[in-house]
């Protein structure tokens, strides 16, 4: 069996705290983002969305309407998504804004996949995965919230696959562009998710809780 990876195991018990800190109050990670706000298809929660102004590191929660969740490609079950993104130069209108991943969250707010999408779908600041990888590498939301915890945890223990995921996606763009000649990828509307992993969230925590035994 192999050895267990210090980050890795660290950045799973960090996730479980954050899980079990959000839940032993009755609540769940979904129910926590939207803070009592309605559940609006496609309305940002929180309002204004969460910032770092240190790391520049920013997320939302949203949901597409009834019917159109299907839509986004992989059949994982979805009740909304977490979409992350990175702001090295500030918060300022102007200022560039690059999307990392999404992770989807069951109806008991557990993730239940991580994706990428095309850039239309967030209109983002494109930047190569050999770019982007580096920022997710780094990605660190700052202000002790249990959802940021489960966020930063996520991008921690998954790294790898997120890294493989961006190299995907990138080669997803690449292959649609030569198979669809004259036009934009970026912006064609039949191309939305790039790349997808379904996460087993206990079978994962299982797994490095074994590589301790």
């Amino acid at each position: 069996m192999p050895a267990a990876n210090p980050a890795r195991l660290a950045a799973a018990a960090g996730l479980v705290a954050a899980l079990r800190s959000i839940e032993d109050r009755g609540s769940n990670l979904v129910a926590e983002l939207l803070a009592g706000a309605p559940f609006m298809a496609f309305e940002h929660h929180p309002p204004g969305d969460v910032h770092d102004p240190v790391s520049g590191a920013q997320y939302y929660f949203h949901a597409h309407a009834p019917g159109e969740a299907r839509a986004l490609g992989p059949s994982w079950a979805e009740i909304g998504h977490i979409h992350t993104f990175i702001r090295p130069a500030g918060r300022a209108e102007d200022a560039p804004i690059h999307h990392l991943i999404a992770i989807a969250l069951d109806r008991c707010g557990r993730p239940t996949a991580l994706f990428t999408t095309n850039r239309w779908v967030t209109d983002d600041d494109f930047i190569p995965a050999s770019q982007a990888i580096g920022y997710a590498r780094a990605y660190q939301v700052s202000d002790g919230a249990p959802a940021s915890r489960c966020i930063n945890a996520l991008f921690a223990l998954f790294a790898t696959e997120i890294a493989d995921l961006l190299t995907a996606r990138d080669a997803a763009i690449a292959a649609w562009q030569s198979d669809h000649p004259g036009i934009d990828p970026f912006e064609d509307r039949d191309l939305e998710i790039t790349s997808a992993h379904p996460i087993d969230l206990l079978a994962v925590l299982t797994a490095l809780q074994d590589t301790l035994a």
